[in-house]
């Protein structure tokens, strides 16, 4: 994933996939070396090593299944007479993969190290800057490691704090760290032995009712959703379904309040389905980077989709994707991890921060975003809507852009040529519709085709 934000959300762009990183020596399935490498660094030495000169750190944020932030760290320690070992200054700095380095974010000093090597560094405030940062806007961290040098070259532990920007508790993160040089062998983002285990998907399917449910068995975690019919629905022909997310710290009931979200998606006969995020960090969200094997959202999509298939009579041509802000950013990672599903999509004030997956395809997108006003949690969605554009027409899809100008909202004026998008492009539409043909009526002057 090489752009995104969190939050929606957070950095991006010096972030590598859980599938990815884990498998980069630090004990994680994929691993050759991890159970020989575990035995070799598990003790603490017998005499605690010294850390001294440039360091590459990984940053496994707990809340984002998968998001690791890139970071250089610059040790400089020392031992007195007694024996006793002290960091006397350790400077934070921003790195990525293609090796830029930010100017220095944070200084720590006069840090303790115990005989067994444990240490606890508590970072001031500090800003990731935005050219470290997916969201292309800046973010801050206050955070506290607390780990154990383990070798001159090794040193892991746990994270605390929050990601201040976006009231989102650091619960659950860990960090590695080796040296720089090393970095080409990968940097570790946690102790030996952690690993995430695949979120398996469901065989047997529950009754997918109408309204709420509240107990969908996806996942580690039950999940809920709401259910909506449009008029007439009585199973006798094929019905496209659109899954609809909600933002940042909202919901269900936010979401489909929406003015005209739920008239328009009846008069034009789809199915709507919308899930509730799960509280990341003490915050509703979307999980936009970790890898589908692992994410429990994305596995959430593919159970509800598979549930309702095999209970309603779903258009398998017509499965499409609509949300807001970070649900318009989980609609980016779901276009390019479930594009063998996806018939087309319509993320509002969204983003996309994933690579592509094997096996991908490219399928047509409607881009809304408010213009240069759309900020939200201080993170600049018209920037990011010029990155989503820039990134999906070079990789082959269809795109209509529609600056809406209305800042980070939403509006009912945005539904009817959303849903009229979605009817008009089924999986594989040949000619695409409006190439040649124009925009239909229900399109306002703000949008147009990406040429």
């Amino acid at each position: 994933m090489n752009h995104f934000l969190l939050f929606a959300l957070l950095c991006f762009g010096c972030s590598k996939d859980a599938d990815e990183s884990l498998s980069e020596g630090d004990g994680s399935p994929g691993d050759d070396t991890a159970e020989s490498d575990a035995d070799d660094t598990a003790a603490p030495p017998e005499e605690t090593p010294l850390l001294n000169g440039l360091y590459s750190s990984g940053f496994l944020v707990g809340p984002v299944a998968g998001l690791i932030v890139g970071l250089q760290l610059e040790f400089e320690m020392s031992k007195d007479e007694d024996g006793s070992r002290m960091i006397d200054q350790v400077i934070l700095r921003a790195a990525n993969e293609e090796g830029d380095v930010s100017e220095d974010l944070a200084v720590a000093s006069g840090v303790s190290v115990d005989e067994e090597g444990a240490m606890v560094v508590d970072w001031p405030l500090f800003t990731l800057p935005a050219a470290f940062s997916p969201t292309s806007g800046d973010v801050d961290i206050k955070s506290v490691m607390s780990g154990q040098i383990r070798s001159e070259d090794f040193a892991c532990g746990e994270v605390t704090g929050e990601i201040v920007s976006f009231e989102m508790d650091l619960a659950g993160s860990t960090f590695g760290t080796t040296r720089w040089e090393n970095r080409i062998l990968g940097t570790p983002s946690g102790c030996p032995g952690a690993q995430l285990e695949e979120v398996e998907r469901l065989t047997e399917c529950p009754m997918m009712e109408e309204g709420r449910t509240a107990d969908f068995p996806s996942g580690t975690t039950p999940r809920e959703y709401e259910l909506h019919l449009p008029e007439g629905y009585d199973g006798t022909t094929p019905t496209p379904l659109v899954v609809v997310l909600h933002g940042i710290g909202s919901s269900i009931d936010a979401m489909l309040g929406s003015d005209n979200l739920l008239d328009e998606a009846s008069r034009t006969g789809h199915i709507v389905i919308a899930p509730q995020a799960l509280e990341r960090g003490g915050t509703a969200a979307w999980d936009p980077v970790g890898a589908p094997a692992y994410n429990q959202d994305i596995a959430l999509f593919d159970d509800m989709v598979h549930c309702m298939s095999e209970q309603y009579n779903i258009d398998p041509d017509r499965v499409h994707v609509t949300g807001m802000s970070l649900g318009g950013i989980f609609t980016g990672t779901l276009i390019a991890t479930r594009s063998d599903v996806i018939a087309s999509a319509a993320p509002f004030s969204g983003g996309i921060f994933r690579e592509k997956i094997d096996g991908w395809v490219p399928i047509p997108t409607l881009l809304s975003w408010g213009g240069e006003d759309d900020t939200y949690y201080g993170q600049n969605f018209h920037d990011l809507a010029a990155l989503m554009t820039e990134r999906l027409t070079s990789d082959g899809h269809f795109v209509i852009s529609c600056n809406h100008g209305l800042g980070h909202s939403l509006s009912g004026e945005l539904w009817p040529y959303a849903f009229r998008f979605l009817m008009d492009h089924p999986r594989g539409v040949e000619p695409l519709p409006y190439v040649g043909e124009g925009l239909p009526e229900e399109f306002p002057g703000y949008c147009s085709i990406v040429e």
